[in-house]
């Protein structure tokens, strides 16, 4: 065994001695892995914002390492759920302890939207940036790649702090060159500003605010140079049934 572990080394044996499962297996679940956010880090990185790309890795490793301990939790109650159910429970509480530690470590709660919320923050930053070059469509692109095909579910994220508080208003003194994705890029971004207002009260401001993420999903595809909406099934409904299919000139 090396004498320095790499972190998904470590996890594994942790995951292993909380589980019981394998070590191959859990190395396994441990492996690194570039999703969206990661992407989106690396586009950051690229267009010169180092401490936004930085702050979105360090996030993205803390939901990662929750979400493999809640994935170990649940491979064992696959395996075990009809022949040891004790230890499927004792196992579960277990993996989902040692998530709410890691995310707490970091200063989120274990139940909110608040890390969707920092990538959703850093996406806002991606899409100010675009909206500064003349084509900033892979920057975009990588923005767009954050945001889920649920506008209800964009709607809490949107309006989630973070752990602090975050200055959506500099959408308000955007300005670039008049190319189309830079257009479409700030109007993206100043649509998140919009939706990130809407208050917490009921069912009615949710809405409202998942009109408007879809609206910023619709800018940030045209940012991007793709179809709007393209793949986005709940958004094109939402459209259609909510918003009477227009999307809103700002």
């Amino acid at each position: 065994m090396p004498k320095k572990q790499t972190r998904a080394a470590q996890l594994a044996r942790q995951i292993q001695a909380a589980t019981g499962l394998p070590y191959t297996r859990c190395l396994k679940l441990c492996e690194p892995f570039e999703g969206s956010w990661g992407r989106l880090a690396r586009e950051l990185r690229a267009a010169g914002l180092i401490e936004a790309a930085d702050q979105l890795l360090a996030v993205d490793a803390v939901t990662t390492e929750a979400s493999t301990w809640f994935s170990a939790g649940a491979e064992i109650e696959q395996l075990f759920y009809y022949t040891d159910n004790e230890r499927v429970q004792r196992t579960y509480r277990a993996c989902s302890d040692a998530a709410e530690e890691a995310l707490n470590r970091a200063g989120f709660d274990t139940h909110s939207n608040d890390t969707g919320a920092e990538a959703y923050h850093a996406a806002f930053l991606a899409l100010s940036k675009a909206g500064t070059l003349s084509d900033g469509r892979t920057l975009a692109r990588a923005a767009l790649d954050v945001f889920a095909d649920d506008p209800t579910w964009c709607s809490d994220v949107i309006r989630s702090r973070g752990r602090e508080p975050f200055a959506y208003e500099a959408a308000a003194d955007l300005t670039g060159p008049g190319t189309p994705p830079a257009v479409a890029a700030r109007k993206a971004a100043r649509a998140m500003a919009h939706a990130a207002a809407v208050p917490f009260r009921g069912d009615e401001e949710w809405y409202e605010a998942a009109g408007i993420m879809v609206e910023v999903i619709w800018r940030a595809g045209e940012a991007a140079g793709l179809p709007p909406l393209e793949g986005r099934r709940n958004c094109q409904d939402h459209l259609r049934d909510f918003m009477d299919g227009e999307i809103p000139e700002r």
